[in-house]
């Protein structure tokens, strides 16, 4: 539901179902489809339990409103290890971290962090990070510079 009623029946059916991974293949149809970017060809792993997923929020206020950010060591592990182990299994060269650590510095930080130390268990595939909004600017400009 939209701004009301109970919870998102597709949260909670990821969450029952285990379904943590979000796996967003992009790729370009060119020529059959016009594109700016003929040669794009990412794919977006994105975390789908927690962080705003968790769905807790409350009104503090007639005025004021709250929505709690949950991020736990685990589901970071979990969804970066899948993202390195997808771009191994499917012959990717490169796995980016977006994050708003720049701002969320505990919860973004702790993403950030795990993935770094992932990513020292993958040395075959290169690994980046970049603040969010610089890197979906860059997603939509220069997409093939990730993988």
């Amino acid at each position: 539901p939209l701004g009301g009623g109970d919870k998102s029946l597709n949260v909670t059916i990821r969450k029952s179902l285990g379904m943590f991974a979000n796996v967003r293949p992009c790729v370009s149809y060119h020529p059959h489809v016009p594109s700016h970017h003929p040669h794009m060809d990412i794919v977006i792993v994105r975390e789908n339990e927690e962080d705003l997923y968790a769905g807790i929020e409350h009104q503090q206020t007639d005025e004021v409103f709250q929505c709690l950010k949950l991020i736990s060591r685990p589901g970071c592990e979990r969804v970066v290890r899948y993202a390195f182990e997808y771009a191994r299994a499917n012959g990717r060269k490169k796995v980016t971290c977006l994050t708003k650590n720049n701002i969320m510095k505990l919860s973004d930080g702790v993403f950030e962090e795990v993935f770094q130390e992932i990513a020292l268990e993958y040395p075959e595939l290169e690994s980046d990070h970049m603040i969010v909004d610089i890197g979906t600017a860059k997603v939509a400009v220069a997409p093939e510079t990730f993988d």
